[in-house]
């Protein structure tokens, strides 16, 4: 196993300065390049200690461009921004939360990014050429890592099992990624492009039964829920919905029993998000967990290895669901 003194001996610093940067001595100040610089090396000589189990020291920001609106409308950015703050100071990374881009101190190892940056913020970025980790999308895949949830996954699987329980008039109904002011950069959810694609693919896409609210939230839902029961009669209704989150889903519940159209038998439902509130409703919804304290420590986790070893080749991290099956859906023929 590597010693300090190797370390040093290859690196050109003295051990000092290596031991006090490898035992995470908050007090020491070192630049970033030298931090950089012992820590690949130590890496590629295999050195380990009881003090790395500690994880050194790190300065980073949370980029956190989503507005108090938007965190009221979807409570799963305020469980992922609670569950990155505290998996950081686990982590001993002194995380400083910043909501646009020339905030960022230029004393910064790294950066988390969360919501949607426009482009002049990601120019700037990119010009700091700072190292971090997207949560939820990559804008630049050569330039960043990211952790995601694995959507095209959820969608297609959604799909063959409504489809394995005959059911083949298959609705969506999402909103927005983002709210943006420019028309120009409209930015759809992409758990509505993953439907579309398959259900092309399966010549069994009908644009008619694609409904997008204005945002994730419940009175969105509820909203574009009467719009479906505005224009469909019971009979006429789509078999079965993805809807892209459980707010989405808990609007439209309220809509559709306001109508007393019965689900699962007049049309079903499979949600995503698996938030507290999607077992209480009437019917409760099947939904696919999302495991927002996975993805917010799998971000931070990217984050350290982003800044101790940044010459890496950059990934995006994709993480698997799981679906909960209640009463809005259940396959046909299953033991769920």
């Amino acid at each position: 196993m590597a010693t300090i003194k190797e370390i040093a001996q290859k690196s050109g610093f003295s051990t000092a300065t290596v031991s006090r940067i490898l035992n995470a001595d908050a007090t020491f100040s070192a630049s970033k390049k030298t931090r950089e610089t012992i820590f690949r090396i130590a890496n590629s000589l295999g050195y380990t200690s009881c003090h790395q189990l500690k994880a050194p020291y790190i300065k980073a920001a949370l980029l956190y461009a989503v507005t108090p609106q938007k965190e009221l409308e979807d409570i799963f950015y305020n469980n992922l921004r609670h569950t990155i703050i505290e998996s950081a100071r686990e982590n001993n990374i002194n995380l400083i939360l910043v909501r646009h881009v020339d905030e960022i101190d230029s004393t910064i190892d790294g950066f988390i990014s969360v919501g949607l940056l426009s482009n002049d913020e990601l120019a700037l970025l990119e010009k700091e050429n700072l190292n971090g980790v997207f949560v939820g999308f990559n804008p630049n895949p050569h330039h960043y890592n990211s952790v995601e949830f694995n959507f095209r996954e959820i969608v297609e699987e959604a799909i063959d099992l409504f489809l394995e329980s005959g059911i083949s008039k298959i609705g969506f109904i999402g909103g927005p990624f983002w709210p943006l002011k420019d028309s120009h950069r409209s930015v759809w959810d992409i758990r509505k492009k993953f439907f579309e694609s398959y259900m092309r693919e399966l010549n069994i896409f009908n644009k008619e039964y694609v409904f997008l609210g204005n945002n994730f939230s419940a009175e969105s839902g509820y909203q574009v829920g009467k719009r479906i029961t505005e224009r469909y009669s019971t009979n006429d209704l789509p078999q079965g919905f993805l809807i892209a989150s459980d707010p989405l889903s808990v609007g439209v519940l309220q809509a559709f029993n306001e109508k007393q159209i019965k689900i699962p038998d007049q049309t079903a439902i499979i949600s995503i998000n698996d938030i507290d509130v999607a077992k209480y409703v009437s019917p409760p919804l099947t939904t696919y967990r999302l495991d927002v304290n996975e993805l917010g420590k799998v971000a931070v986790e990217k984050l350290r290895d982003t800044v101790n070893t940044p010459e890496r080749a950059k990934q995006i991290i994709s993480l698997s669901s799981k679906l909960i099956y209640r009463k809005s859906f259940t396959p046909l023929n299953s033991k769920h």
